[in-house]
């Protein structure tokens, strides 16, 4: 399974609008996996004492099309439980935006995923990130010279709203990426060789993030092992 980000700016500005953006979860294996879980953190790397609210994120539910809360919530119950076909694709529309008086400086989105059969296999997407700036109350993000968000690998692009992939029922479609190509937001990578870490040590949240790590590493696998149960990652 794959795990990623779309859309996501390299630059947030602090009392900003709401920023639409998507995570993808990608079935690679040629069979259905059952019940798909949903992991994802948007924090500030700069506030250690509450990281997790200088950024207000949102999930879209394409159940109900309300707006659910990240703050306080567990994942199963922000985005419950997804089946998802072999070769397919889930995509979850979400949006955020910085708080007006959060401290500029580095911010990071984390996206993974873990699936569970009723034959007992699971397994897990590998932590992917992605690094952007949060920038002061009244500052004006900008694009680097050289990105172009139509360009995979590249951050700036936007997600637009409305381009949930996920189907009624919260079963994603096969290849159903919403119209969404594999753009803007990209800087991703699996945990430990991320462009993230270095920006982000220098900012001084370092241990903060390899905090966040080992937390949602633990809080992925809980109740996941079992008697004849495999822990995989696909």
């Amino acid at each position: 399974m794959h795990a990623a980000v779309h859309g996501l700016p390299h630059q947030l500005a602090a009392g900003g609008a709401w920023t639409p953006f998507s995570m993808t979860l990608t079935n690679t294996t040629g069979k259905p996996l059952e019940e798909v879980q949903p992991f994802l953190l948007v924090s500030s790397a700069e506030d250690v004492d509450r990281p997790y609210w200088e950024l207000e994120t949102e999930y879209r539910d394409a159940k109900t099309g309300r707006w659910k809360t990240f703050h306080d919530a567990e994942p199963d119950d922000l985005f419950g439980f997804f089946a998802v076909g072999p070769r397919s694709t889930l995509t979850l529309q979400l949006r955020t935006r910085v708080v007006k008086d959060a401290k500029p400086g580095a911010g990071y989105a984390l996206a993974a995923g873990d699936y569970r059969n009723r034959d007992g296999s699971c397994g897990s997407a590998k932590e992917a990130w992605y690094d952007f700036t949060i920038l002061p109350a009244g500052a004006k993000p900008t694009q680097p010279p050289t990105a172009k968000p139509s360009e995979p690998g590249k951050p700036g692009g936007t997600a637009e709203p409305g381009q949930s992939a996920a189907a009624a029922g919260g079963t994603g479609g096969s290849d159903s990426t919403g119209g969404l190509s594999p753009q803007g937001g990209a800087h991703l990578a699996a945990t430990g060789s991320s462009s993230a870490l270095p920006a982000i040590a220098l900012a001084g949240g370092a241990a903060m993030v390899v905090g966040a790590g080992a937390v949602i590493g633990v809080r992925r696998r809980q109740g996941l092992a079992g008697p004849g149960a495999t822990d995989v990652t696909a």
